[in-house]
């Protein structure tokens, strides 16, 4: 009689399936972080007639949106309607929505300038062509 030959066992194990493993939180995908807000970009904001008749154009500071920017100095030129004639020496200011506004004189072509903590917006006079 022969001798059967040792039977081959093999001693490496296979991974398991892929449904039957519970997830790694250290190899889980994360979720996608929320995107800011994008800030608005400074620059120009179009035009509006100020108080004076005279021409503004509006500029938005630093964290500041068209819309706000355009919205604060309408405000605030609304807000001094009669107090500033286009030949007016003096500059004006008023607080609208807690912004500190200044008009300067519209005789020396003066712009507004307002602010409020570390934001500002900005209107410059036009010049007349």
């Amino acid at each position: 009689m022969t001798p059967a030959p040792p039977s081959a066992t093999t001693s490496a194990s296979l991974p398991p399936i892929p449904s039957q493993t519970a997830p790694n939180p250290s190899t889980a995908p994360k979720p996608a972080p929320k995107p800011k807000p994008a800030e608005p970009v400074q620059g120009s904001c179009g035009t509006l007639t100020a108080a004076s008749g005279l021409t503004l154009q509006v500029i938005n500071g630093p964290g500041v949106s068209c819309a706000d920017a355009t919205g604060i100095v309408g405000a605030f030129h609304q807000r001094i309607a009669g107090r500033q004639s286009a030949g007016s020496d003096e500059p004006v200011s008023e607080t609208v929505d807690g912004w500190l506004c200044v008009s300067g004189a519209p005789a020396a072509q003066g712009g507004t300038s307002c602010s409020k903590g570390e934001q500002n917006v900005f209107a410059a006079v036009v010049p007349v062509e």
